[in-house]
């Protein structure tokens, strides 16, 4: 198999004076937020607070990274573990669970295209 060549990204691809996009500033908010909830990560707050440039993204998400790989899952005697939490629901059925009735369902339409051009017909026609 040929080795795929990728040319190396052009000087003009970081500028860390260059604002970042929303979305990753949400994401660093986000970072923010379990920060503060989780505790103290031992996070400068002057690199806390400069997130909204490509440099200072860049320095916040290495401190962020360090920090995370240092405690890793395990915690220490006076930092909790982390822990991650599903986002998602699991998709299997609980197994004493009761089906959720309808207060109110309509019979099925078997011909809805039909009955909807037969009164765009009566409409017209009055």
């Amino acid at each position: 198999m040929e080795p795929i060549v990728v040319p190396a990204p052009p000087r003009s691809a970081y500028n860390h004076n260059r604002r970042i996009s929303d979305l990753l500033l949400s994401q660093l908010k986000h970072f923010q937020h379990v920060e503060k909830k989780s505790g103290d990560f031992g996070i400068d707050p002057e690199i806390a607070r400069n997130i909204h440039t490509e440099g200072g993204a860049a320095k916040y998400i290495a401190a962020i990274t360090t920090t995370l790989r240092a405690r890793g899952l395990a915690g220490t005697a006076t930092q909790p573990a982390l822990s991650f939490v599903p986002t998602r629901k699991s998709s299997k059925k609980q197994p004493n669970a009761a089906p959720l009735a309808i207060a109110a369902a309509a019979a099925p339409n078997k011909h809805p295209a039909k009955k909807s051009a037969a009164k765009k017909l009566a409409k017209g026609k009055k």
